[in-house]
């Protein structure tokens, strides 16, 4: 990966701070560095999506082979190999945008020799952007992209027969009928007789990007940018078609080590399907400005952004930031995480399947935009003195345990060290105090520890019921503490202490969803106040408080809700302990002696597919 290096006018402090930071890469540090033909010595990459100056059209997407159990023999098809029979999977390369496999050794030679032009010795992959030093004509890149093919999976797009019959018993003959042809971006195949009838055909040719054409970047929308330090730009026509206002190009956003490190699968598969130039892996925040910063101009471009409550965080601050108020890319979301709490919200689904890809696919374009809130987090450091003075005329049962729960006790353990901190100062979804954060805390460090036991959403649930067995007596005695002796809550400025005296955990809810599905401030009329309650509405720029005891904890899981305590427009938590805190699926500790304080910090345009 190379630093973008393009000199732009001192006085855009936004373009010079991005070309300090952007490393023009969505292929992530992890592939190149980890990949077989990896050199320290090389000047630039090949790997991956290539930003870089020496980037063609029809570059290849090069990552490590991954087998399929259904392939029979797989060959390396660059012209110069002199031993095409693949020895071993970990010697080679593919591009899954085109499924080209070669030796990773041909690579290394391109890279250590600095020499694009010996790739001709490989058949090129579809064009990803327009190149204008070759082309100005756009209308060459709205053609199908054919690709050789073993045997038709489908019926002929033209001929509608799924086998020729030979003419005669020529071996040449056979051979050209057992040629078969499939176009790389709508997916139709044809058989070669058939293709060479309509190859010189420019309206037989045409291309119309199959199912997902409302989605896909075109190659002519992007070009090379002197002025942008992605050296990268995308833009429509400035005459646009009659069909142009149906579309609405995606850019994707994936974090590779969602659902259960699936996160690399589902991005190959998108870049089968799709531009693999609109779809970028997660590694940094340089990443996300880079993918922002070209396609921000890009008319009617939304975003999808593919992993859990965490990642959606992460991606919808930077929209926030990057954009005016409510002017951003409005956002979608693919479930890759344990929880999705927001992607059930907004009608995403509850996880991620191969058919709840293709679905999410087709429906982005006509899901409806609307508003978020975002809250912010600031932490103050208060005097221990005064702090514990007040908090010793709080309220203890009778019934109090001589030692304090669990996650009060062990909160100094070093496998809490690398979670001292919240990662980020803003939430969308929730922010919750108390044992279930303890229980989210537990699983997190475990999971950070050995990811490769979490391999799937559905044993991460399993590893999540065990973590919470650690937490036995703090459920099983639930009536011999109460958070309240460990917290001060104050809404909009009055202290509402005392209404959590018997229950063990405080939640604060933007949205209706928290905890895999749950809605624990339940359901509330569209129209009318419910005991003194409004309708939870997540643009309201309010913000709703509860507590659960250790009982409701449970029931919320089968329909029930926890106890309303506020709806107000700030939040005050003063801990007097060190307290675990869950935050849109990023569990963390605060110390001891901490204010949280919890105000309205803009909104963001997300999609609502509901």
């Amino acid at each position: 990966m190379s630093n973008a290096t393009s000199s732009l006018d001192s006085g855009n402090e936004e373009i010079q701070h991005l070309e300090k930071t952007c490393k023009l890469t969505d292929s992530s540090d992890y592939e190149q560095k980890n990949s077989p033909t990896h050199q320290e010595t090389s000047s630039y990459s090949i790997y991956g999506v290539d930003w870089s100056k020496h980037a063609k059209s029809t570059s290849h997407c090069w990552l490590p082979y991954l087998p399929k159990k259904s392939s029979s023999s797989r060959l390396c098809t660059c012209l110069l190999c002199q031993n095409s029979q693949l020895r071993s999977d970990s010697s080679f390369m593919e591009c899954p945008t085109c499924s080209l496999i070669v030796h990773s050794t041909h690579l290394s030679e391109y890279t250590e020799a600095n020499n694009y032009s010996n790739q001709c010795s490989l058949p090129p992959c579809r064009p990803s952007f327009m190149d204008d030093s070759t082309t100005d004509d756009t209308t060459t890149y709205d053609q199908h992209c054919w690709s050789p093919l073993s045997n038709l999976s489908k019926p002929c797009t033209y001929c509608k027969n799924k086998k020729l019959k030979a003419t005669s018993n020529d071996r040449h003959d056979q051979e050209t009928l057992e040629t078969e042809f499939v176009c790389m971006w709508c997916s139709r195949q044809c058989h070669r007789l058939c293709w060479e009838n309509i190859k010189n055909d420019a309206n037989n040719n045409q291309c119309d990007y199959g199912e997902f054409s409302n989605i896909i970047v075109r190659p002519q929308w992007l070009h090379r940018a002197t002025n942008n330090p992605c050296r990268f730009q995308a833009c429509m026509p400035e005459s646009p078609g009659a069909n142009d206002n149906l579309l609405a190009p995606v850019i994707f956003f994936v974090n590779k080590l969602s659902g259960g490190q699936k996160g690399q699968e589902f991005y190959r598969t998108l870049v089968r399907l799709l531009n693999p130039r609109q779809v970028f892996l997660l590694e940094n925040d340089s990443t996300v400005m880079q993918a922002l910063e070209i396609y921000s101009s890009l008319h009617n471009a939304r975003v999808c952004i593919c992993g859990g409550d965490g990642t959606v965080g992460w991606i919808l601050s930077h929209l926030v930031d990057r954009f005016p108020s409510l002017t951003n890319l409005p956002a979608g979301i693919c479930p890759l995480g344990t929880g999705n709490d927001l992607s059930r919200v907004l009608g995403w689904g509850n996880e991620y399947t191969s058919a709840r890809l293709f679905k999410t696919l087709t429906q982005i374009a006509r899901a409806h935009p609307v508003a978020l809130d975002r809250w912010k987090i600031h932490l103050e450091t208060l005097d221990p003195n005064a702090s514990d003075a007040e908090f010793g005329t709080i309220h203890r049962s009778r019934f109090s345990f001589r030692e304090h729960p669990k996650f009060i006790r062990n909160a100094e353990l070093p496998v809490y060290d690398n979670h001292r901190t919240p990662i980020n100062s803003f939430f969308f979804n929730y922010i919750s105090f108390g044992l279930d954060a303890a229980v989210v805390m537990d699983f997190h460090a475990r999971r950070t520890r050995d990811p490769s036991e979490f391999t799937s959403p559905f044993k991460n649930k399993l590893m999540f019921i065990n973590e919470s067995r650690k937490y036995f007596n703090e459920f099983a005695f639930g009536i011999a503490w109460n958070i309240g002796s460990y917290i001060r809550l104050i809404c909009d400025g009055q202290d509402l202490t005392n209404t959590i005296r018997n229950y063990h955990s405080v939640v604060l809810l933007n949205t209706p969803g928290f905890g895999s599905g749950t809605q624990p401030w339940g359901r509330t009329s569209t129209t009318t106040a419910v005991n003194d309650f409004e309708a939870q509405d997540f643009s309201d720029r309010m913000i709703e408080v509860l507590a659960l005891n250790t009982t409701q904890m449970a029931l919320i899981h089968v329909g029930f809700r926890g106890t309303r305590i506020a709806q107000c427009r700030q939040v005050r938590v003063e801990l007097s302990h060190p307290m675990p805190v869950h935050m849109d699926g990023e569990p963390f500790y605060l110390a001891g002696s901490t204010a949280v304080d919890i105000t309205h910090a803009g909104q963001v345009m997300v999609l609502n597919n509901e």
